[in-house]
């Protein structure tokens, strides 16, 4: 499967599985890695989520560990950052220039709690900046979800609703009174595949977390790409657009914290290209 199918299936069904990526030989010293680094700064996670959550505001899941920008704690996984079936689907939708938004880690622990419906930014009207509902029929983001552990059913691959990239709501948005946010649908299905496979969608499609029911944590890099002329400065902690929008209103958002110089000056040059737009000095 290449690039062009790959972008075909995303435009067809808002999402595809694409395995190998990261090779088999290597996975488990990344994972390790990665895992160790959302260890090491869970606390100070937690208190930035427990801040919003302060606020009123539903964020994060129960049982889940997050370290948002995992990149300025390590590189290891930055190599595979531009395969051809993933930068390349990206490109092959959105053209030249193609840009990295979100470097994430996940942790997700057995009994974790169940996740509402959503789709990611900028469609997620929980964010204080969104794309207001009805959304034009256009994939703005693609979201992917690196599995550093197989993701199975048993250990809560993520839930998905196939298709629903191409309706114009979501339940997060609110006025959807016939969808239950926190139930499940009849048509979900969970994305599965083994270690090293990259789970990519349309941003617009409705997911949610799923239990982990197994007796093993589940590991996982969420990385977002963006076209040129998607605006992330309303997300980007210290510009002026995430002080009007987020800071100002007290609201919720979806937030980058900046790539240190350090951190980006390890990076692969050609990686580089993809997070120059966020470097803090």
């Amino acid at each position: 499967m290449d690039q062009f199918e790959v972008a075909a299936r995303l435009k067809q069904d808002g999402y595809c599985v694409v395995e190998n990526v990261i090779p088999p030989g290597k996975i488990d010293s990344i994972r390790e890695e990665v895992v160790a680094a959302q260890l090491t700064h869970h606390e100070e996670a937690e208190r930035e989520l427990e801040k919003t959550r302060a606020r009123g505001h539903r964020i994060g899941v129960i049982g889940v560990g997050l370290l948002k920008q995992v990149v300025n704690a390590t590189q290891c996984f930055t190599p595979y950052l531009a395969d051809p079936r993933v930068l390349g689907a990206a490109e092959e939708i959105f053209g030249d220039f193609v840009r990295i938004s979100c470097t994430d880690c996940v942790v997700t622990h057995p009994g974790n709690d169940r996740g509402y419906w959503h789709a990611d930014w900028p469609y997620n009207a929980t964010n204080t900046t969104h794309v207001k509902a009805p959304y034009p029929d256009v994939m703005m983001h693609l979201a992917s979800i690196w599995m550093l552990t197989p993701f199975t059913k048993e250990n809560g691959a993520t839930y998905i609703l196939p298709g629903s990239h191409k309706f114009d709501n979501n339940p997060a948005a609110g006025g959807m009174s016939d969808i239950d946010q926190d139930a499940n649908h009849p048509d979900e299905l969970q994305a599965t595949g083994p270690a090293g496979s990259v789970f990519l969608y349309d941003s617009r499609l409705w997911h949610a977390v799923a239990p982990n029911y197994s007796d093993e944590s589940r590991a996982a890099l969420i990385i977002r790409y963006a076209p040129w002329w998607l605006n992330l400065t309303p997300t980007i902690r210290g510009t002026p657009d995430h002080e009007r929008m987020v800071l100002e209103t007290g609201g919720k958002n979806y937030d980058a914290i900046p790539v240190r110089r350090e951190a980006f000056e390890k990076l692969p040059d050609n990686i580089k290209e993809l997070y120059r737009h966020w470097v803090s000095e």
